[in-house]
């Protein structure tokens, strides 16, 4: 009887700083438990610390983190953009209720 116990790769999570450098990573494993080629056991296993110092990242991660950073940077002008419009729009409804109040005072 042959039992094997391989715990396998299964998934990545690699967290990048505003630097766009990686400052912390998160390992899954698959463990595979067979017995004569049979599956016992097949079961994703709790995530466990990687050590980022020296990570190599790829060009597809840089790629990534780049277009991250530029969608951030695109969508807080955005938000500062429609900030400027509610700022504008609540002056705009309270010189209507201004108004409002001095036609119904008249």
């Amino acid at each position: 009887m042959a039992l094997t116990d391989v715990k396998i790769p299964y998934e990545i999570l690699i967290r990048f700083g505003e630097d766009g450098k990686p400052k912390g990573a998160h390992v899954l494993f698959r463990r595979v438990v067979t017995l004569d080629g049979e599956i016992l056991k097949d079961e994703i296993q709790s995530a466990e610390p990687i050590d980022v110092e020296g990570f190599p990242t790829s060009q597809l991660m840089a790629d990534a983190t780049r277009d991250a950073l530029a969608k951030v940077t695109a969508q807080a002008a955005e938000i500062a953009a429609l900030s400027d419009q509610l700022i504008a729009s609540n002056a705009t409804v309270q010189q209507l209720r201004s108004e409002k109040l001095s036609v119904e005072e008249d």
